[in-house]
């Protein structure tokens, strides 16, 4: 199975420029997956580290083809880029299973399985 980690495309924040930390959760996701899930091939894009924008994502999809795409949404302010990543991800296959976590999610997790 190939799960792709995904940190997606996102513009400047005003309160740290275009200086964001690494995905951490996303990196120690890949490191327990990696450890205790021999038979998953995990990968863990970073699209601002990359350069990559929202045309590059949808490419690296293509030529990755993951089973499973997981985006971390740590905040509400990342809850519409996440979505468009999910979206993104079952756009290039449907059959993409997508997962998602974080602060927001968790605490809107009924709400937002309803849309």
């Amino acid at each position: 199975m190939r799960v792709l980690l995904i940190e997606p495309p996102k513009e400047y924040w005003f309160l740290m420029g275009e200086h964001l930390p690494p995905p951490l959760a996303l990196l120690q996701l890949a490191a327990y997956l990696e450890a205790y899930s021999p038979d998953v091939e995990v990968e863990v894009l970073d699209c601002r580290a990359m350069g990559l924008d929202w045309r590059g994502l949808e490419r690296r999809l293509e030529t990755l083809q993951p089973d499973v795409v997981a985006v971390s949404g740590s905040c509400t302010r990342d809850a519409y880029i996440v979505s468009w990543t999910l979206k993104l991800a079952k756009e290039v296959d449907p059959d993409i299973y997508t997962i998602t976590g974080g602060q927001h999610y968790s605490a809107l997790a009924e709400e937002i399985m309803g849309e």
